[in-house]
């Protein structure tokens, strides 16, 4: 970053990785470096970022086109934008450049050379975060980004804002499907499920693969109701989809409250309880862990831990 602001002379120059979430491209890190009135450089990273980028028609350009953009700036400067390419074809991350010049074509060649090296970078980020057969985040990322939506819990001022879910989603009789069909058709069943889960979220919203049949949602700033009815509309958005070969695939879920002092394991725990209780009643259905405890179908967590002090 250094050596391309000092090598162009730029005021800034920002590398965006991004993420396209139904249809829309967001930024999920950012790079930026800036330099300073005394000519040294400011680094700043960010992460987890989940802003739109539709509404900043340059970069929806760049994007759409897949070719480096021109524009300019508001005291007159040059803004360029530098697309980088993903294997399957789709632009992956963007290098703005803003200075009050465009770059010479010895300066374009140097651009160039990193973008490479930045494309590389890019692949091994997603390789590591990202389940290599759905695309979606894997279970490692978990707990990181789960300790960082209790922190923004723990920070907000308004309750809405305090308002975040967790889902647990398990396919029914999926071991059915692999025994019945194969691997092969398995694994598109778990591709086109994902798919679906993917088009009934926000992109502020985190899906996770954690394991064979079983996927994770994180949920922020919804009320209870909305997060009741975009469960069940995930629900019923599976039994409706034709999977070929297989034909019908329901799934199960479960969902609870993101507590203050909540540790991940606990919140998946609640959801893992209601999602349990679906299975037991005929699958193919939803259930809030606190609904069920307040109809006195699941025990409270007060209950379970006095149960097990006696059993110790």
């Amino acid at each position: 970053m250094q050596l391309l602001l000092q090598f162009l002379a730029a005021d800034s120059v920002t590398l965006v990785k991004l993420r396209h979430e139904a249809g829309v491209p967001r930024a999920t890190h950012c790079l930026a470096g800036t330099t300073r009135a005394d000519g040294g450089v400011d680094v700043t990273r960010r992460r987890d970022n989940v802003e739109s980028l539709a509404g900043l028609p340059l970069w929806k350009d760049c994007i759409e086109s897949g070719e480096p953009t021109l524009g300019r700036t508001a005291n007159g400067g040059c803004e360029i934008l530098f697309p980088l390419h993903g294997d399957n074809g789709h632009v992956i991350g963007i290098l703005e450049v803003v200075g009050l010049r465009t770059p010479e074509p010895r300066e374009l060649m140097l651009i160039n050379g990193v973008l490479r090296i930045v494309r590389n970078h890019l692949a091994l980020l997603d390789y590591g975060e990202r389940d290599t057969l759905t695309g979606l985040l894997n279970r490692k990322t978990f707990e990181a980004q789960f300790e960082k939506l209790r922190r923004e819990l723990a920070a907000a001022t308004s309750a809405i804002a305090r308002d975040c879910w967790i889902g647990v989603l398990d396919i029914d009789h999926f071991k059915a499907v692999n025994d019945g069909y194969g691997h092969v058709i398995g694994d598109e069943v778990l591709l086109l499920v994902s798919q679906i889960i993917q088009r009934n979220f926000r992109g502020e919203d985190r899906v996770y693969r954690f394991g064979g049949e079983e996927f994770v949602v994180l949920l922020r700033e919804t009320s209870e109701v909305d997060t009741g009815n975009v469960m069940e509309r995930l629900r019923a958005a599976v039994e409706a989809h034709r999977f070929p070969q297989v034909g019908r695939v329901t799934t199960s879920i479960g969902w609870t409250r993101i507590r203050l002092h909540d540790a991940p394991a606990g919140a998946i725990g609640r959801a893992d309880a209601a999602l349990y209780y679906a299975k037991k009643n005929g699958r193919n259905r939803v259930f809030q862990h606190e609904q069920l405890v307040a109809q006195g179908e699941l025990e409270g967590e007060a209950a379970v831990l006095e149960h097990e002090i006696e059993l110790f």
